[in-house]
């Protein structure tokens, strides 16, 4: 039964990867993705986004991410997607050195907590909660195209 879940596991990272992969080239903005309800407020501020950031060729920050994500504008988004469990994410590369102080400041203007903050020679991360919603944005150090990796927004956390 473990080596079941095990290959079940890493039949989904590999699909995952296909999937994102393909993001770049013909990536159209993601489907409305509904919010988790859990106030009034949140509710109100978790409407979706219908501006979009341009990025290569066609890709666009996802319309499903929710208004209160501010958009992230320090790279060059190379795609764009969402799933029925209420994950919106975008990816990009060529992302610049103080993207991790201006997003980690744009989103606590926005009003997240930010429940983590780490920078090294690597990349970095910022992990960010409005409960029970989640924002993280996760870059490494490439060797060809800077800083890569996503924003990525979770609808309940701990998935």
């Amino acid at each position: 039964m473990r080596n079941k879940s095990l290959y079940t596991l890493l039949a989904i990272f590999v699909i995952a990867a296909a999937f994102l992969s393909a993001c770049g080239s013909a990536a159209t903005p993601a489907a409305a993705v509904p919010s988790a309800p859990t106030t009034e407020a949140t509710q109100a501020q978790a409407s979706q986004n219908n501006g979009g950031v341009t990025g290569s060729g066609t890709v666009q920050w996802p319309s499903a991410m929710p208004t209160d994500v501010p958009q992230f504008t320090y790279g060059t988004i190379t795609g764009a997607s969402n799933d029925i469990l209420g994950s919106v994410q975008a990816a990009y590369e060529n992302v610049t050195a103080d993207a991790f102080d201006k997003y980690q400041s744009n989103l606590k203007t926005s009003g997240w907590t930010i429940t983590n903050g780490s920078q090294s020679a690597a990349g970095f991360e910022i992990d960010a909660t409005i409960a029970p919603r989640t924002v993280v944005a996760m870059f490494f150090t490439s060797k060809d195209k800077g800083l890569t990796g996503a924003v990525t927004y979770n609808a309940h956390s701990g998935q």
